[in-house]
């Protein structure tokens, strides 16, 4: 057994390092909440591929005192807590005392401070943790650090970094936030030599929302206002179209405090529920005012998390809120309760349709069968209808359906089991169940060589089938997102997919956006879309992915963004197939009603094509349920 030893306090500068300093981005926001806690009202962040080669934070604050600056660098030495009960009510973004320290520690590091109203300032130079130069310096009022090759000392720690580009986006949303965190403060963040961001520091929240994403954006929100269960809540949210593919545009604050909260985000959801289309969320920018005691920051060294005394106040406060807010707008109808007011629904009305024959020149199998020709001449689908019927001399097929006997007062509908045929007139009533066929047996193989008759779409999402003894639902959407993928593959394999806008289309990005379509450019270019600068941060769309109208096409083009920065570090071909999937989610949605010859070809091109038989997110086309099923369920045959 190994004895128990102190560690060298190299290594236990490390390993607070790695709580504290993961990435480039986290060790810039502790700078700049340190800039801001020192009372800084302008605060620039400027990088150099993407913070791992280094990153300076430069602020106008109250700057450090020269006899303060050792000890600045230590771990635990702190100007905003003295005792364990201070922990309770923090009022300071930064109160651990050990960012500086855990930077230092990984790094090196160049210190030049000033306080207001000195003659000089103070250099110092800091390597590994170890302070190697202090002097004198002339230097501006306030603070500036230059960090240089962060993890240079620990190479396993370096490795896990990621490539520049991904790093750089880490600190674009971190700065994003920050500027929506402190309107009062006007934020300049520079990568690599380009502008990013630049906020007034005007103190008005319209101003930060518009720095991060421009006055179109601003204009779709709705100005959020109001108090609950001691929580004042203030901010602005986006619903209908200013809504986003993922929740990283979902922003809260707490007493100026950049956080993230599930809990917040559920509460916020709730409340948008009717107004966010299913698979899109609603983006915000929210702050909560509470007293300080009534939270606990101290959860995490990051300080992203937080808890609340009260979770459940908390919670219904914001989803009253924001829905209040929402109601009083005119974004979307609401829906209202079933029975409102005791009334008595509607009588529900059952009308009779009559199947319409299959045109002279429709193909054989269809005027044989009755395949895909269940459907009436007003454009309904019944749910149940009986196949189109033969002329009376012509001869069936051997693969067509037997024939079926006549309803007894409704000629529209036909549930009555098939007749059995004549070879199988002596045969037991009760059938043998058949066996469960795989998904690629389903649509690859038995589609191939024999018809199925559609009976009708169930709540305009699920096309209902027959096949043999089988009844076949399939999901719409995800048919038509699996059709279209397939076909944008094929087509990008050889050339862009594109087709040109009559009249050009100009598109305001945010300043994360635009520096993410200029570096994905090509890419976003191979999945069809034809950009263009147009000055300042917006672009002109020229050509849209085949599969798009002109009024999708802005809505799948922020989406792609909003992918190609959460994944940076893909290659350009796993790039491309991410945006082409963002295009293809903006298929045909469930709940949208089709014309009946679109539901049919929809299943022709799945019949045809045998295409993997899910969507391109793993999702299944169809699923199955044997007739031997139904009679078990109805009790007809025993288990």
């Amino acid at each position: 057994m190994q004895h128990i030893h102190q560690l060298p306090p190299d290594v236990i500068g490390q390993i607070a390092a790695g709580e504290v300093v993961e990435r480039p981005a986290a060790a810039i926001k502790e700078l700049v909440e340190n800039s801001m806690d020192a009372g800084a009202t302008a605060i620039t962040v400027d990088i150099r591929d993407g913070g791992i080669t280094s990153f300076r934070v430069s602020d106008n604050g109250s700057g450090i005192a020269p006899q303060d600056i050792r000890l600045a660098f230590a771990r635990h030495a702190t100007s905003k807590i003295r005792t364990a009960e201070d922990l309770y009510g923090v009022r300071s973004l930064g109160f651990r005392g050990e960012a500086l320290a855990s930077i230092a520690a990984v790094s090196k590091v160049t210190c030049q401070t000033r306080q207001k109203g000195r003659e000089t300032g103070v250099f110092v130079r800091n390597e590994g943790g170890d302070i190697l130069e202090i002097q004198d310096a002339a230097c501006p009022d306030g603070t500036s650090f230059t960090v240089k090759e962060l993890f240079y000392n620990a190479p396993v720690r370096r490795k896990f970094l990621k490539k520049p580009a991904s790093e750089t986006a880490a600190v674009s949303d971190l700065i994003a936030r920050l500027i929506l965190s402190h309107p009062a403060v006007s934020f300049r963040f520079m990568a690599d030599g380009k502008m990013v961001y630049f906020s007034a520091g005007d103190g008005r929240l319209e101003s930060a929302v518009m720095s991060v994403y421009g006055t179109e954006t601003l204009k779709l929100m709705t100005k959020i206002e109001g108090g609950m269960n001691g929580v004042l809540l203030s901010g602005f949210v986006g619903v209908g179209d200013a809504g986003r593919g993922n929740r990283s545009h979902e922003h809260f604050f707490l007493n100026g405090r950049a956080m993230k909260s599930p809990l917040l985000s559920l509460a916020l959801e709730n409340a948008c529920r009717q107004r966010v289309t299913i698979g899109r969320f609603p983006m915000c920018v929210l702050h909560l005012t509470m007293p300080f005691e009534n939270a606990d920051v101290n959860v995490h060294p990051n300080k992203w998390e937080v808890r609340f005394q009260d979770e459940k106040g908390v919670r219904e406060a914001v989803e009253a809120i924001v829905f209040d807010a929402l109601q009083k707008t005119n974004e979307a109808p609401v829906i209202p309760p079933l029975f409102l007011g005791g009334r008595e629904p509607a009588p529900a009305r059952i009308e009779v349709t009559q199947p319409v024959p299959p045109p002279e020149d429709a193909p054989k199998a269809v005027q044989a069968t009755g395949s895909l020709a269940a459907f009436t001449e007003d454009g309904t689908l019944p749910v149940f209808a009986p196949a189109a019927r033969p002329k009376e001399k012509a001869p069936l097929p051997p693969t067509s359906l037997p024939d079926r006997p006549k309803a007894m007062k409704d000629p529209g509908l036909s549930l009555l089991p098939p007749k059995p045929s004549a070879s199988k007139a002596n045969a037991p009533e009760t059938q043998q169940p058949a066996p469960q066929q795989t998904q690629d047996a389903l649509v690859a193989q038995a589609f191939g060589e024999e018809s199925i008759r559609i009976l009708g779409v169930a709540f305009d999402t699920y096309i209902v089938m027959e096949y043999k003894n089988l009844l076949i639902l399939s999901d719409q959407h995800a048919v038509h997102e699996r059709l279209l993928y397939e076909k944008f593959m094929r087509e990008t394999a050889s050339a862009p997919a594109s087709q040109a806008l009559l009249i050009p289309l100009a598109v305001r990005l945010s300043k994360a956006e635009y520096a993410c379509f200029e570096e994905n450019a090509d890419v976003l270019m191979r999945a069809g879309f034809d950009l263009a600068p147009f000055g300042g941060d917006t672009v002109e769309m020229r050509g849209v992915p085949m599969i798009l109208g002109q009024p999708q096409a802005e809505k799948c083009l922020r989406d792609a963004l909003d992918e190609l920065i959460r994944n940076p570090s893909a290659t350009p071909a796993d790039r491309a197939s991410r945006v082409i999937q963002m295009s293809c989610k903006h298929a045909v949605k469930g709940g949208e009603r089709l014309p009946d010859e679109s539901v049919k070809q929809l299943i022709r091109d799945v019949i045809e094509q045998k295409v993997t038989p899910t969507c391109p997110h793993g999702r299944p086309l169809m699923v199955q349920l044997s007739r031997a099923d139904l009679e078990k369920r109805f009790r007809r045959i025993q288990s």
